[in-house]
C-alpha cells in the first residue's frame, strides 16, 4: 500500500482551526501524527507530565509578568516591557491606557530583573475559588504532604490555578528597595479565538520536562506513555515500493538496530526490546526517524493539498448526505457480519491465535460502534439544513465504492484477507467513503451552506476514518500468520429465508433501525434514549448478539434482508459519484 497523495489528517479543534483565520487557511491539512495528538488527549499531567507541564500555563497569570514559582515562593523573572509601552499608549483590558504610576512600577521591576534584583511575589489578594476572598501569604502556605488545607491552598501553584480568569488582583511584591504593589486581573488562557493565549511562547508548555525527552520515551514505554504517542511505529521501507502486511507490524521506535534493510525489523512485543541506551541516545539521537501517519520516514515529504470540489447545488448536497447515510449502514452490515464470522476465543486453544482473534472481534465491534456514531452525525447534518421538513435517513447503500473507484454490491462477509482488502479500500485516505466526504465538506463550507457545527461533524467522520483504516492493517498483520480456515466459522452459507434463526435475526436488526428512527425524528434530547439503546443492542451479547451467533452458529452467513418500508429501502449512490 502506499501512501497517498493528499492527506486527510484535517484539524478539527478550535485551537487548530483558529476560527479568525480565513476559511482557505483553515482547511489546510496537517501533515503528522493522528488528528488524536491534542494537549487534552496526553498524559499532560501537573508533575510534570510526559508530553506538556501544565504548571507552565500559570507562570504568566497576571498581566505582563513571568514567573517560576516554587510550594512557597513566586519569583518574577520577566517582564513584558514591549506590552508595558503598547498598553501606555493604546487601550489596555479596561479600555483606557495604563497610567503612568503603573507602567513605571512595571519599568522598576524589569530594570531590577535586569541587574539580578531578587523580585518575588509575597502576597495575593484575590478570589481563590473554595477558598474565597482573601489575601494570601505565599511564603506560610503549607508544604507538599501537609493535609491541613481547610482554609488556604496548600501551595503557590495551586493558589494561581484556583484563580478564576479575569477576576481582580492585587500583588504584594518584595523587591530590593521595598514593596511595592500591582493590580490586575487574571489573565485567560485562551484567545478570543479559542486558541492558546498569545501571550505563551512556543515550546513554553514542555520546556520544564525531562531533557533530553527521549529518556522518558524509552522507560515508560507505550504501557504508559499517551497512546497517541506510541513508541512504536511502522518501520521504514527501503524504497518507495508498496509495503506488503510484514511492513505493517509496529517495531520499537527506539531500537538498538538502526540498519534498513529488505526485512523488517522484529516486531515489538511484550518481552524487553533491544533499545539504545540512554548514554547512545544522547550520541545518537538524529537517527531516531521521523514517524508520520503512524510509520517512520526516511524520505523528504510532500503534504498534499486538500482539492476536493463543492456540489454544484443544496439538491446535490442533501443526495450525497441520504447516501452517506446509507454507506454508514452498509458498512455496519458487512462489519457486523465479518465480526461474527471469527470463531468463539473460547474453543481455541490459549496462545497467539485465541489472542488475535479476540482483539479483532473487538475492535470490529467498536469500529461498527463508531460507524453508528458517523450515522448519527450525517442525520444531525441533515437536521440542521432541512429544519422541520427533515426526516431521518436510514435507507442502507446499494453499492460500496471500492478500492479502483466503481461500485460493488454490499454483501454479507467473512473476515478473510479479501474482506480486510474491501474494507481498507472504504476507509482509506481520500478514497472510498473518504471522497464523498471530502466533497460534502467543501460543499458546507460554501457561504450559506452549513454551519461550523456541521463542518466540525463531517471532519470528524473523515479523521476517525483514518483510525478505522489503521485498525484494519493491525488486523492483517494478526492474522497473517493463519489460514483463514483456522479461526473462521466454515463453511457458511446463505440461510433460507424461512429460517427461523434468520428470521429472528432479521426482526432484531428492524427494532435497532425503528429505535434509531424513533430517536433522530424526536431530536435531542427527548431521542437520547432510543438512540443509545439502538447502539447498545447492536454490541450487546444478548439481542441482536445472540440472534447473529444464532445464525451463524445454524450454519448461515450474518447478512440482511431488504426492507420494503419507504423508510429503510435501499438509497442508490448519487450520479456520477
Amino acid at each position: 500500500m502506499s501512501l497517498p497523495d493528499i492527506i486527510k489528517l484535517i484539524p478539527r479543534n478550535a485551537a487548530a482551526l483558529r476560527r479568525a483565520q480565513t476559511a482557505d487557511s483553515a482547511i489546510t491539512p496537517v501533515a503528522g501524527n493522528p488528528v488524536s495528538t491534542r494537549l487534552e488527549s496526553g498524559v499532560g499531567n501537573c508533575y510534570p507530565g510526559l508530553e506538556a507541564d501544565l504548571r507552565n500555563l500559570e507562570r504568566r497569570f497576571f498581566p505582563f509578568l513571568e514567573v517560576d514559582i516554587d510550594d512557597t515562593e513566586i519569583r518574577i523573572v520577566a517582564v513584558n516591557s514591549s506590552g508595558i509601552d503598547a498598553a501606555t499608549t493604546t487601550p489596555g483590558t479596561a479600555n483606557t491606557p495604563m497610567s503612568a504610576a503603573a507602567a513605571k512600577k512595571y519599568r522598576n521591576l524589569a530594570r531590577d530583573i535586569s541587574q539580578n534584583r531578587p523580585c518575588t511575589i509575597t502576597g495575593i489578594n484575590g478570589n481563590f475559588g473554595p477558598f474565597g476572598n482573601q489575601d494570601l501569604s505565599i511564603a506560610t502556605l503549607s508544604p507538599p504532604g501537609n493535609t491541613d488545607i481547610s482554609t488556604s491552598p496548600p501551595d503557590a501553584w495551586t493558589a494561581i490555578r484556583l484563580l478564576p480568569e479575569n477576576t481582580p488582583l492585587t500583588l504584594t511584591i518584595q523587591t530590593s528597595t521595598g514593596s511595592i504593589s500591582l493590580q490586575g486581573k487574571r489573565s485567560p488562557y485562551l484567545s478570543s479565538t479559542g486558541s492558546l493565549a498569545a501571550m505563551f511562547e512556543p515550546g513554553e508548555l514542555t520546556q520544564s520536562l525531562c531533557s533530553p525527552w527521549t529518556h522518558d520515551f524509552r522507560d515508560c514505554g507505550c504501557f504508559y506513555w499517551a497512546s497517541n504517542h506510541p513508541d512504536i511505529a511502522q518501520p521504514p521501507t527501503p524504497d518507495a515500493s508498496e509495503p506488503g502486511v510484514p511492513w505493517l507490524a509496529a517495531v520499537p521506535w527506539e531500537r538498538l538496530d538502526r540498519r534498513i534493510g529488505n526485512t523488517p525489523p522484529a516486531p515489538a512485543d511484550i518481552n524487553e526490546p533491544v533499545e539504545l541506551g540512554h548514554y547512545a541516545i544522547n550520541h545518537q539521537w538524529q537517527t531516531l526517524n521521523f514517524v508520520l501517519e503512524g510509520r517512520e520516514t526516511i524520505r523528504p515529504y510532500k503534504p498534499g493539498k486538500f482539492t476536493a470540489l463543492p456540489l454544484a447545488s443544496r439538491e446535490e448536497l442533501q443526495l450525497y448526505l441520504r447516501y452517506a447515510a446509507g454507506l454508514e449502514l452498509a458498512a455496519i452490515q458487512e462489519y457486523l457480519s465479518a465480526a461474527y464470522s471469527l470463531l468463539s476465543p473460547a474453543t481455541l486453544a490459549a496462545g497467539d491465535l485465541r489472542n488475535n482473534v479476540t482483539v479483532s472481534f473487538a475492535e470490529l465491534m467498536r469500529i461498527a460502534y463508531g460507524e453508528m456514531r458517523h450515522l448519527r452525525v450525517v442525520n444531525n447534518v441533515l437536521l440542521s439544513l432541512n429544519g422541520p421538513a427533515y426526516t431521518p435517513a436510514l435507507q442502507v447503500a446499494k453499492t460500496i465504492p471500492d478500492a479502483a473507484g466503481n461500485q460493488r454490491p454490499v454483501r454479507a462477509r467473512i473476515l478473510d484477507p479479501q474482506s480486510l482488502q474491501d474494507f481498507l479500500a472504504l476507509e482509506q485516505a481520500n478514497r472510498g467513503a473518504d471522497d464523498l466526504y471530502a466533497r460534502i465538506y467543501a460543499t458546507l463550507r460554501q457561504p450559506g451552506f452549513g454551519s461550523d457545527a456541521d463542518c466540525q461533524g463531517i471532519r470528524y467522520i473523515m479523521a476517525e476514518g483514518q483510525d478505522h483504516f489503521e485498525t484494519f492493517e493491525n488486523m492483517q498483520v494478526w492474522l497473517q500468520g493463519f489460514q483463514p480456515s483456522q479461526y473462521l466459522h466454515q463453511p457458511l452459507v446463505q440461510a433460507p429465508a424461512s429460517n427461523s434463526t434468520y428470521k429472528a435475526l432479521q426482526k432484531a436488526y428492524r427494532n435497532l433501525l425503528e429505535k434509531l428512527y424513533a430517536g433522530y425524528q424526536a431530536g435531542m434530547p427527548q431521542g437520547a434514549v432510543d438512540i443509545n439503546s439502538a447502539r447498545g443492542d447492536m454490541v450487546a451479547a444478548n439481542g441482536f448478539g445472540s440472534a447473529a451467533r444464532a445464525v451463524i452458529h445454524a450454519g448461515f452467513l450474518l447478512s440482511f434482508d431488504t426492507i420494503s418500508d419507504a423508510r429503510f429501502t435501499p438509497v442508490a449512490p448519487p450520479p456520477g459519484l
